[in-house]
C-alpha cells in the first residue's frame, strides 16, 4: 500500500499539469472524425503537446481518410523536436523538426531544410493559446512559417500554398473552431 502511495504522489503532479481537448470533425453538418490535443507539463521547462486526428468521409463513391499525429516538445519556451505524420488516402507523410543547439534540422520526406531562427510558438499550440500579436505562426508539419491575419474579434485567417484557407475562431482565449476551407468547408468544433 505505501508503494501505491508513493506512486500516486509521484504521479500526481503530471496528471495535475495536463490540458486536453477534443473537436469533432464536421463536413456538411455530419462528424466525419474527432481530434484529441494534449499539452504536457512535465516539469523543468519540458511541456509536449499531442494531437491525434482521424476523419473519414465517402464522397460519390469514393471514401476519404485522414489521419494526423503529431508529438511535438518545448523547453523553456523554444521548440527542441516535432514528429508528423500525416497520412491521406494511405499517402503517408513524415516531417521531423530538431534543434541541434544551434539551428533546426527539419526533414521532410527526402527534403532537409535548416531553421537558424529560434521557434517559440509553433501550429500545435494554436489549440491552446490564442495567437495575438503574432503575425507568422511556424508549422511542424510544413517545416516553415505562414503569415498568420487577425481579423478581430478573436478570428484569424492563415492561407496555405495549397489553396486551403484556414480560419482559426477564439473565445476567452480558447479555440473553440476551425474552419478548413478548400471549396467545401471542414470544421474543426470543441466538444470540451
Amino acid at each position: 500500500m505505501r508503494q501505491f502511495a508513493l506512486v500516486f504522489l509521484f504521479l500526481l503532479p503530471l496528471v495535475l499539469s495536463a490540458q486536453k481537448h477534443i473537436y469533432d470533425v464536421e463536413l456538411f453538418g455530419k462528424k466525419i472524425g474527432s481530434t484529441v490535443v494534449e499539452r504536457i507539463d512535465k516539469g523543468n521547462g519540458e511541456v509536449e503537446f499531442k494531437l491525434a486526428s482521424n476523419s473519414a468521409v465517402s464522397i460519390l463513391f469514393t471514401k476519404k481518410t485522414s489521419a494526423l499525429n503529431m508529438d511535438v516538445i518545448y523547453k523553456n519556451g523554444q521548440l527542441v523536436s516535432s514528429y508528423v505524420k500525416n497520412v491521406k488516402d494511405d499517402v503517408t507523410e513524415v516531417a521531423t523538426v530538431l534543434w541541434d543547439g544551434a539551428k533546426y534540422v527539419i526533414k521532410r520526406g527526402e527534403e532537409t531544410l535548416v531553421l537558424k531562427q529560434a521557434v517559440d510558438f509553433s501550429n500545435i499550440m494554436l489549440y491552446f493559446f490564442e495567437p495575438k500579436g503574432r503575425a507568422t505562426i511556424f508549422s511542424e508539419r510544413l517545416g516553415r512559417y505562414w503569415n498568420f491575419n487577425p481579423e478581430g474579434n478573436g478570428v484569424y485567417e492563415c492561407k496555405l500554398d495549397n489553396g486551403v484557407d484556414n480560419i482559426y475562431r477564439y473565445k476567452n482565449g480558447l479555440l473553440v473552431e476551425l474552419e478548413m476551407s478548400k471549396g467545401a468547408s471542414v470544421f474543426m468544433r470543441l466538444v470540451k
